[in-house]
């Protein structure tokens, strides 16, 4: 009996203590109620990471911080969600950066042609110098980047015909990124390329006011795509980042404690994201395909003709991109290139 007296109160020590031990590390901080905005669907890889990620930063403050992701766009489209980054109005974002070209110049870079060999490559090149040189010009714009997502290759589709070679481009509308460059890109290539908002894309495949667009699989696929197009081409002609970012002002007001949990949350956030979009593509595909999309791949012959055609038309987009910048940004390629080969 002296021995089960003796654990009953063990237990209750530890118990009182570790009750403790949380009551003081929830002491630690403050109670905050905040915004998590995104423009892809809640099954999206990133809609997924997002969750994870404030599921981790309310654990790490012993409840105290929570985050409300609101996926869809719900919070405004993307340009709106990075002002209001800007301003601290909303505190995390996820989502194209380059509603802020007109404020970070090198950010034109994401959409240069056939420039990343690998997935792997391209999170090298981000996770490295590039990466740091972005987020500081970022930072000076008011938002603090904690990481860069996956969003993946770029590919087209359209409803009106199969493009199984570059002449099958001729004329199809395309939606394109906000991007000047690679609307000059589409326009080399025969495409009506023209830029559209993410929130009015759909509707605009759905009554044929776009023949098309270009997007990564795993995105096209969460947003049902395959319900108003027919047609993919998989041309995989330019890797595209997702940014994973905080308002600077928000972050600023953080203490220590909190910027270095939500650090080492963003982290394992970004690993489980990008692990997540890569195993979701085939099966993405497939499905697309057993919806009834039909899928075909341009030759090595076309592939070639489209890297000879686009450079002359985007050098002017390259010189205001910044030389220096482009130097840097193909010297980090070659050195994970070499890295690779050794």
């Amino acid at each position: 009996m002296k021995i089960k007296r003796i654990l009953a109160v063990t237990m209750i020590t530890a118990v009182a203590g570790m009750t403790a031990m949380s009551s003081a590390q929830s002491q630690e901080f403050q109670a905050r109620n905040l915004r998590f905005g995104h423009g892809m669907a809640d099954n999206h890889p990133a809609g997924m990471a997002a969750k994870q990620f404030s599921a981790d930063v309310q654990e790490a403050t012993g409840g105290k911080t929570k985050i409300t992701v609101i996926a869809n766009q719900a919070l405004g489209p993307d340009p709106q969600m990075l002002g209001a980054l800007q301003g601290g109005v909303q505190e995390f974002y996820t989502g194209s950066v380059l509603a802020m070209l007109g404020q970070v110049k090198e950010l034109g870079f994401q959409d240069v042609p056939f420039l990343f060999e690998s997935e792997a490559e391209a999170h090298a090149v981000f996770d490295g110098p590039v990466g740091d040189y972005l987020n500081q010009k970022l930072s000076a714009a008011g938002i603090h980047v904690l990481g860069w997502w996956e969003n993946g290759f770029r590919h087209i589709t359209n409803s009106r015909r199969p493009v199984n070679t570059l002449a099958d481009l001729e004329g199809l509308k395309l939606r394109t990124q906000p991007n000047p460059l690679t609307l000059d890109a589409f326009k080399a290539l025969g495409a009506n390329a023209a830029p559209l908002a993410w929130s009015e894309l759909f509707v605009a495949l759905e009554t044929g006011a776009f023949d098309g667009q270009e997007n990564p699989v795993v995105l096209m696929n969460t947003q049902r795509f395959y319900e108003v197009q027919k047609y993919m081409t998989l041309s995989g002609h330019v890797y595209s980042p997702l940014i994973f970012a905080v308002s600077k002002k928000f972050w600023d007001g953080l203490t220590p404690k909190e910027q270095e949990l939500m650090t080492a949350a963003a982290k394992k956030a970004t690993t489980y994201q990008r692990e997540l979009t890569a195993s979701e593509v085939d099966v993405a595909l497939q499905h697309m395909k057993d919806e009834g999309m039909q899928v075909t791949r341009f030759s090595e012959a076309d592939l070639q003709k489209i890297r000879d055609l686009v450079p002359p038309a985007i050098e002017p987009h390259l010189e205001k991109i910044g030389p220096e910048f482009m130097t840097l940004l193909r010297s980090e390629i070659a050195e994970v290139r070499a890295e690779k080969k050794s």
